[in-house]
């Protein structure tokens, strides 16, 4: 059998390369990998370029006209959307049925439904553009990172402490980015067994006091939460962190739908990872066993 030609467009994001990582290792018998990044100079491009079977385009999705040309012939497209980029992830995909791309496979967040929040309004015209098109479609919605866990490493190593504005005792769904990746590239290695469908990628459930409580066994020491206000942590992401006001806002809102116990950022159906893959999501404390020898 011919194989199908995928294209991972947003390749040095950490869903993307994730997501070109799983194709190579699981399905280079199968698929032809192109992965489409803004900068194929970078240095997160050139690790992708040792990859076997990975070929690096430069794909801008400023530029529709490359873009279409570069699309010619893919089988499955991975929008990988941008930071604060929904509208040109909307760009893209109206460009991949111009040029005749059978599938397409996006990221949305887990809080769609939440039509009045930041992320909902955003997410929600980018899924209904994606359905409005008339072809294929897959969507994956995920709720937040655990690896952006990684932004407690240097207090935890100078503090033996992290902080967020989050009540400690409220639990809240999350995605390891390697599930992620791996359950894209499944999809898109057969895409037509899940032409369609929407999933929810939730690799575990937790609260902060169990993610202390899990940093303090695995680490070895107490690891204490400190809870900041929501002022302070906005100062942080926006003057420290490097995020736009509508960004960090966002980012807030999930906190507070997670104060309020709001069922769709706590939902405890891990199961849709396991019925792409064949394989169980990654827990907690595996993640963090993982990156320990990092965090001390």
């Amino acid at each position: 059998m011919p194989k199908l030609t995928v294209f991972v467009l947003g390749c040095s994001g950490s869903v993307g390369s994730a997501t070109v990582r799983a194709l190579s290792e699981k399905y280079p018998d199968k698929v032809k990998i192109l992965a489409g990044t803004r900068d194929p100079t970078s240095e997160k491009a050139a690790v992708l370029k040792t990859l076997p079977g990975v070929t690096v385009l430069r794909a801008d999705m400023n530029d529709e006209e490359g873009l279409r040309e570069l699309l010619c012939g893919v089988t499955s497209l991975f929008i990988v959307t941008p930071t604060n980029g929904w509208k040109l992830a909307i760009g893209a995909a109206r460009v991949a049925k111009s040029s005749g791309v059978k599938h397409i496979l996006a990221v949305s967040v887990l809080t769609v439904e939440m039509t009045d929040s930041i992320y909902g309004k955003q997410f929600g015209e980018l899924e209904l553009s994606v359905k409005d098109l008339d072809i294929p479609y897959t969507l994956i919605r995920l709720p937040p990172f655990v690896d952006n866990y990684w932004a407690h490493k240097q207090p935890i190593q100078e503090k033996s402490s992290f902080s967020t504005p989050g009540d400690p005792t409220k639990p809240f769904s999350a995605v390891v980015v390697a599930d992620a990746g791996k359950a894209a590239a499944a999809i898109m290695a057969e895409p037509k067994k899940h032409y369609g469908k929407t999933y929810k990628l939730i690799s575990n459930r937790h609260t902060l006091g169990e993610l202390a409580s899990t940093y303090s066994e695995v680490f070895g020491r107490k690891i204490r939460y400190d809870r900041i206000s929501y002022e302070d942590c906005r100062k942080r992401l926006i003057n420290v962190a490097g995020f736009g006001e509508e960004d960090a806002d966002g980012i807030l809102e999930i906190y507070r739908m997670t104060d309020e116990e709001n069922p769709l950022i706590d939902d405890p159906d891990m199961t849709h990872f396991t019925k792409i893959t064949g394989e169980e999501p990654t827990t907690l404390k595996e993640w963090v066993t993982e990156v320990a020898a990092f965090f001390k």
